[in-house]
């Protein structure tokens, strides 16, 4: 019989650890052995679902007053709670996250899984904890505070479908990122009924990556920002003082006019990310009217649909120095192009780029196909695999890695007959 290490531990240990598990499985713990039958009670922190407690209307409630009641001497060090407001708004949960405020949490996660009416609002006292450091609200209220908003360690903020009590919620949220003197990771999600102003001013010394749904403008006075991520359908998305990124993440709808005044605003990334969705509109982008060089980028992950593969070289002249390429390679369940011949050589691919790794992902469900159309299939995506691969071995000058995600053994058998331009390039299959 092995050696049961775990239950060697410390109990302060085997807490620590069950901190990181959802509560229900915390729990499932006690039927280990004697030992561990109480164990989940002395952990600092609770990870709840509603849905874990469906025989009961009000055993949620039953079960995190017992849980608080038997630890009030305790620090509770999280609070995670994702609920439906059918079975718990009228409990006045609002006591549970005073509570775990004042007993100094650091992880506050509070999430209403469906859009309510009535959206419960938070309690004032988050806008002063002193310990939390990182803060996810989903489908709740907030209110305007009254005073100072001070939140010392807070780094971490996710916000997203906010109803806020003040007809200007640019207000309330301008308080609370400027009392966050540590924030790092701000994520904003808006509602379509929110009040925040068409474009939201984002003023923090020490926000290093932002990350925007649904969106509103952005005014960023933020200099240590270096990371952001578009997650965007509105056309109207504004994006200012956004010149000293490191790495941009876009996957996004945008119309022309807009995604071509993002990207001519961060030109100067060294790492950009870019959805297939983005790139169908980027496409079109490009063909009216060129966007900046992006001189110092150094990395580029980028999804391409096999019917827009065509364009790869053209699209790889926008990074001259580029030296590391991701290749989402996009199959759909229909055959979209029949002949893939790729010629064009950028400049990078002739002295820089030292690094490729090609994954490949299937758009839509692949069953229900007929055996002929299931090999129609394959023999499209094998053919595009080969020409991909032909391309990058035979056009690179400074290539030293191919790295493919692919299991096919005739693909492999295939590439000793294509000639690498650098004969020092190595392929890696993984």
């Amino acid at each position: 019989m092995g050696y049961d290490r775990i239950s060697a531990l410390p109990d302060s240990l085997i807490t620590q650890i069950l901190l990181h598990l959802p509560t229900k499985d915390s729990v499932k713990t006690s039927l280990l052995s004697t030992r561990w039958r109480n164990l989940w009670l002395d952990v600092p922190g609770l990870d709840l679902h509603s849905n874990d407690f469906r025989y009961s209307s009000s055993a949620i409630k039953t079960f995190t007053d017992m849980f608080l009641e038997l630890n009030r001497e305790s620090r509770l060090l999280k609070f995670k709670i994702k609920y439906d407001e059918c079975n718990v708004y009228l409990f006045g949960i609002s006591e549970w996250f005073v509570t775990a405020i004042n007993r100094g949490a650091q992880v506050l996660d509070v999430d209403t899984l469906r859009c309510p009416f009535y959206k419960d609002f938070m309690p004032s006292d988050i806008y002063k904890s002193k310990t939390l450091v990182s803060l996810k609200l989903v489908n709740v209220g907030l209110l305007k505070p009254g005073f100072v908003v001070c939140l010392p360690c807070l780094k971490i903020m996710h916000l997203e479908d906010i109803q806020y009590s003040d007809d200007d919620g640019s207000l309330i949220m301008e308080k609370l990122v400027s009392g966050c003197p540590v924030l790092e990771d701000l994520t904003l999600c808006r509602s379509f009924d929110d009040t925040l102003q068409v474009v939201l001013r984002v003023v923090s010394q020490t926000l290093k990556r932002f990350c925007v749904k649904s969106g509103p403008g952005i005014e960023n006075d933020a200099p240590g920002l270096k990371c952001i991520e578009f997650r965007d359908d509105d056309d109207g998305l504004v994006a200012k003082n956004l010149s000293f990124l490191l790495m941009v993440d876009i996957d996004s709808t945008l119309e022309m006019k807009c995604l071509h005044e993002v990207l001519n605003g961060v030109s100067s990334v060294r790492h950009l990310i870019i959805s297939q969705r983005t790139l169908k509109e980027l496409y079109r982008c490009l063909n009216m009217e060129p966007i900046s060089k992006f001189h110092n980028l150094s990395r580029l992950e980028v999804s391409f649909s096999s019917l827009l593969l065509q364009v790869l070289p053209n699209f790889l002249e926008i990074g001259p120095n580029l030296k590391y390429l991701t290749l989402y390679l996009v199959f759909s369940t229909k055959i979209e192009r029949a002949n893939l011949r790729l010629t064009n050589v950028p400049r990078c691919l002739l002295s820089t780029l030292e690094c490729v790794e090609i994954k490949q992902v299937t758009a839509g469900e692949e069953t229900g196909f007929s055996k002929k159309t299931a090999i129609r299939v394959a023999k499209h995506k094998k053919k595009i695999w080969m020409e991909i691969v032909r391309y990058f071995l035979e056009d690179s000058l400074a290539l030293k890695n191919l790295i493919l995600c692919l299991t096919d053994a005739d693909i492999t058998k295939k590439l000793v007959t294509f000639t690498k331009r650098f004969r020092r390039c190595q392929t890696i299959f993984r």
